[in-house]
């Protein structure tokens, strides 16, 4: 029980250069971004958010128990608006790096409070964000490529935990949405239908694909490997913990760093989320999700695949 106690704090000890953990924010800040934008091009901040007698679809101002944001400013379309306002405000500061930690507490807490008002809209992906804004609420990354180094200092080194608890994150929705893939079609039994099946549906394909009949064994393939991928995903830690203890020995081990095991999963990963982007119109998951595996990546290896070029 001692050994493993101190393994686990082996685990999220020591700290890293800010490289990695900066090039998610940007990148996650930049899509999330995006997606905001979208939602004000089309005029949905009110439909989504707004209080009842504007049409807001959430009632925000009927709820049975009415959120903060509509307890403490008026029930009307100005506080809508002005909630998604300073949201857009604390991504773009998140984004440059301006006051950054206190931009995604900022980020968190509006975005939360939205969701609240309509949970019906509250995507999984949603979720997933609010949980990377709450990591960078204690990293300090706008120190690092970005306007709070010229501000408060530059930094080179951040707690290393931050970034192994990102890969945490991503590795168990990954694993979760394979073992809750219980549809019939996802399985040999149903003939690993479910890719085929999606892209028939022209609320999700983003063009017809009835040609796909001609290539059915193919969808069939993409649809294992997609659960193959998932499913693997469990072993991502382990792979790492390998890694970083490769001086151990052991044979195990030495399988697993032979192999180097995230190197051949990860382009699935990269493949899959690109093919869903090119065939699907499903918002901003797969752009999140790459946004996202920088930090599969430890900063030492991208400073040296940058200085090998």
């Amino acid at each position: 029980m001692k050994r493993l106690w101190f393994a686990w704090r082996a685990l999220w000890a020591g700290d890293e250069h800010p490289r990695v953990m900066a090039t998610v924010r940007i990148a996650l800040s930049l899509v999330f971004l995006y997606d905001l934008l979208q939602v004000w091009r089309f005029h949905l901040v009110v439909p989504l958010w707004g209080p009842a007698d504007a049409g807001g679809m959430g009632q925000p101002d009927r709820q049975r128990q009415v959120v903060e944001l509509y307890q403490w400013f008026a029930a009307d379309v100005h506080t809508a608006r002005l909630a998604f306002g300073v949201l857009v405000v604390a991504v773009v500061c998140l984004a440059v790096g301006l006051f950054s930690q206190v931009a995604a507490l900022v980020a968190l807490l509006v975005y939360a409070q939205l969701a609240r008002v309509l949970p019906e809209a509250d995507r999984g992906i949603d979720l997933l964000i609010r949980n990377v804004l709450f990591l960078f609420v204690f990293v300090p990354s706008g120190r690092f490529a970005g306007l709070d180094a010229p501000i408060f200092g530059g930094l080179e080194r951040i707690p290393a935990w931050s970034r192994r608890l990102l890969i945490l994150q991503i590795v168990v929705m990954y694993f979760t949405a394979g073992i809750q893939k219980t549809a019939v079609a996802w399985w040999p039994w149903g003939g690993f239908s479910a890719l085929y099946i999606v892209l028939q549906d022209m609320a999700v394909a983003r063009v017809p694909f009835a040609w796909l009949r001609a290539l059915y064994p193919a969808t069939q393939l993409l649809t294992a490997a997609t659960m193959l991928f998932e499913w693997l995903a469990v072993f991502v830690p382990l792979a790492h913990w390998f890694r970083w203890t490769r001086s151990r020995g052991g044979w195990l081990r030495a399988q697993f760093n032979r192999l180097d095991f995230v190197r051949w999963w990860l382009p699935l990963g990269v493949f899959m989320h690109l093919g869903i982007a090119a065939t699907m119109q499903i918002g901003i998951f797969p752009w999140v999700m790459l946004a996202l595996y920088p930090a599969f990546f430890h900063p030492d290896e991208i400073a040296r695949a940058f200085r090998r070029r």
